[in-house]
């Protein structure tokens, strides 16, 4: 298929897309005005930011990160001034402690090493310290806005939340389709990203697909629970994940394929009558709805690109050279690690071979916390996400987090605030949901 063909597919998908959108979008206002009102201003507030960092992505200049740090230091300090405390999770308050505190060390960790003398960099080490502590400011902005009081908690402000995030990363994928093929790496067709293609508002292909499986399970979850209108929820579902297959990106098109088969299967097992125990009507009806909107969304905007880079001899080429190194330089400083951000700056020393393009990262979330800030500081980054896996499960608008983890071993999702900052949120959202009472959270998405 030539390239005029597939971006006359591409248009014509974006097209009908953005008409299905639109009828549906008047179905989901009707369904969520109440709740988009119930979303106070902190909610609002911590949305823009998130939404501000995502939509800047592709910004060369450095200023859309301090502007999303200090509005967020801002919103935060705010909130602890104007707000009273939010109360603790009583009954898991050993847990809700160690998660808190691995937290709040996050960018204490950097300090530590600046401190100490332990980082090869200390203008990187630093510049990290300040991005990891407005990811940690997310976070519990996002457990105050969902927590609410010990009596009350802010259900009803948690389902507004995810309702903006959803329409926020339902205009990014329609923005994918639509100019992906069409702008020659021109960000809204005005831009230049300078990159021969975008993602929506990404420069870089698994970034977005990160961000996309985040919100993908908030979409099929609604889908499946809301009988009014949880066909609209399935063709936005759609629409995120032809999104993912059109970027190309391997890991992505695997992760968001086993997000819908997840759903899907716990939506058969937990969504059933209560009087016959067998699965409802509407359940089961949209059961076989989603995954038929899926492989037609997939069909309109074509695998082409993806079945090619599936045929690439070696995907792991560079990915695996970088490993490698990030685990010798882990061995080497095990316990205080080489400084946050100085992968690229260290990574010389302990290459296994030289590649003509620059070491921005190691390709390993993990690997490289390791080698950035020792064994230590990967615990401190893995322990909240581990530990909320169980209420992921339980809840499952809440499985990306666990597809964004697995793919963080393949990728760099934590160093994007337009990724990672989304990701705290709904860490912190998640916290607060396995602290509420199963009798005050019988209506949650």
């Amino acid at each position: 298929m030539g390239p005029w063909s597939r971006r006359f597919r591409l248009r014509s998908a974006g097209n009908g897309i953005l008409t299905v959108l639109s009828t549906s979008s008047h179905a989901r206002a009707r369904h969520s005005s109440a709740s988009l009102g119930d979303l106070p201003i902190l909610g609002w507030l911590l949305a823009l930011l998130l939404a501000f960092t995502a939509a800047t992505v592709f910004v060369r200049e450095n200023w859309p990160l301090p502007v999303f740090q200090i509005g967020v230091f801002a919103l935060l300090a705010a909130y602890t001034v104007l707000r009273p405390p939010v109360a603790m999770d009583r009954t898991g308050f050993g847990m809700q402690t160690v998660v808190f505190c691995c937290i709040v060390c996050l960018p204490i960790w950097g300090i530590l090493q600046l401190v100490r003398g332990a980082t090869s960099s200390a203008a990187d080490t630093f510049s990290a310290s300040l991005r990891w502590a407005a990811l940690a400011a997310a976070f519990f902005l996002a457990y105050a806005l969902a927590r609410g009081s010990e009596t009350r908690p802010n259900t009803s402000a948690r389902r507004a939340f995810l309702e903006v995030f959803l329409g926020f990363a339902t205009a990014e994928a329609v923005l994918c389709l639509t100019q992906l093929f069409t702008s020659n790496g021109r960000v809204l067709w005005l831009y230049s990203s300078g990159y021969d293609e975008v993602f929506g508002t990404f420069q870089y292909r698994n970034n977005y697909a990160q961000f996309v499986e985040l919100a993908l399970p908030i979409a099929l979850w609604r889908a499946l629970r809301d009988r009014s209108h949880g066909w609209a929820y399935a063709l936005i579902g759609g629409t995120l994940y032809a999104s993912v297959i059109a970027s190309a990106s391997r890991a992505g098109f695997a992760l968001c394929t086993a997000e819908l088969l997840a759903v899907l299967v716990i939506g058969l097992i937990r969504l059933r009558d209560p009087d016959t125990g067998a699965p409802s009507r509407s359940a089961t009806a949209m059961l076989a709805v989603i995954p038929a909107i899926a492989i037609v969304f997939t069909m309109v905007v074509g695998w082409e690109n993806l079945r090619e880079r599936f045929k690439e001899q070696d995907p792991y080429l560079a990915r695996r050279e970088f490993f490698v190194a990030a685990v010798d330089m882990a061995r080497e400083r095990p316990l205080t690690g080489f400084g946050l951000d100085t992968f690229p700056a260290v990574y010389q020393r302990y290459a296994v071979k030289d590649f003509f393009f620059y070491a921005n990262h190691t390709h390993n979330d993990w690997a490289e916390f390791a080698a950035d800030g020792g064994l230590p500081f990967l615990l401190l980054v893995l322990v909240p996400f581990l530990m909320a896996v169980p209420s992921a499960v339980r809840n499952p608008w809440g499985i990306g987090l666990i597809a964004v983890m697995l793919h963080a071993c393949m990728d760099y999702p934590f160093p994007r605030p337009a990724v990672s900052g989304w990701m705290f949120a709904l860490l912190g959202l998640l916290y607060a949901t396995r602290a509420t009472p199963k009798r005050l959270d019988s209506a949650a998405p």
